[in-house]
């Protein structure tokens, strides 16, 4: 009964939001929304998993899962997921890398807390280090992060929604904030690279960055607000699952992936794939939204 409380709530939200948007973009962004999943219905499940790998976090972290173990891996994916704000330049040059070599010249910590004065150094040194320095502690001393230092990724992914509510009480913001919910895409990475497919990604919605609003508002010719982008990309992963097994993650990894890419960029882009039809209809399709 819960659940299908839950998700006639989830409903009525929906088209609550649906509703809310002006009546020209909910008229277009159908038409908007049926070209892009068809053109991404073409990317093969093989290289959606291969573009996550892609991903800074993944590409930069995945090796330290060894020495860490699971549990305290989760944590310090989560701890660096939210603290990916405001950077001196690109995450994956200004951020990730650079916080992986802190980590390679500290000791393997025993415990949260531990992580404190290894990452500290270089938090103190980034933009928003007071901010930065406190989100740390408040992380890396709550009970979630003792727990799930303790536990394996099989234990927690079955609990990955409760997680997910948990992190946003004890950082005092909400779930759909965008550091909440890229810290979430950041354990759902580490749970990936694990190994651990067993959880739900379902209710999480699409970190919404500078990237994801530039692509989203060259596809819809608006600029909407953070709670539009949310339902916008949802509906395109609703329509994607119909016959793709993909996830948030999948879609967030593609989209920040290709936000900012200039046209030539992004055909390039999809021709390591062998896909170049992809990178051109998508580049297509950003230039009839010209013509509406």
């Amino acid at each position: 009964m819960a659940y299908l409380q839950t998700r006639a709530a989830d409903t009525q939200y929906k088209a609550m939001v649906y509703q809310n948007l002006p009546l020209v973009f909910r008229i277009s962004s159908i038409t908007t929304i049926r070209r892009i999943v068809d053109i991404l219905q073409q990317i093969p499940l093989e290289a959606w998993e291969h573009i996550v790998a892609c991903e800074p976090e993944w590409h930069y972290m995945s090796d330290l899962l060894p020495s860490y173990g699971e549990g305290p891996f989760a944590v310090l994916m989560v701890t660096a997921g939210l603290n990916d704000f405001q950077l001196k330049g690109k995450a994956e040059k200004a951020y990730w890398p650079v916080l992986k070599k802190y980590l390679v010249q500290s000791p393997i910590p025993d415990r949260p807390e531990d992580l404190i004065p290894a990452l500290a150094p270089f938090y103190a040194g980034e933009r928003l280090p007071e901010l930065k320095l406190r989100r740390l502690r408040r992380f890396l001393q709550s009970h979630l992060a003792q727990r799930m230092w303790l536990a394996d990724a099989s234990t927690m992914a079955p609990h990955f929604q409760t997680i997910w509510l948990k992190l946003a009480r004890i950082m005092e913001q909400s779930p759909e904030q965008k550091t909440i919910v890229f810290a979430m895409k950041c354990l759902g990475i580490a749970f990936l690279i694990a190994g651990e497919r067993n959880f739900s990604f379902e209710k999480i919605p699409i970190p919404v960055d500078f990237r994801v609003r530039m692509l989203t508002r060259r596809l819809t010719r608006r600029n909407l607000d953070d709670e539009a982008i949310r339902f916008f990309w949802n509906q395109v992963l609703q329509e994607l699952q119909r016959t793709l097994p993909v996830t948030m993650i999948h879609l967030d990894s593609l989209v920040w992936q290709i936000g900012n890419l200039a046209d030539n960029d992004l055909i390039a882009y999809f021709q390591r794939f062998n896909l170049d039809q992809v990178g051109k209809r998508l580049v297509d399709a950003t230039r009839q939204q010209d013509a509406l």
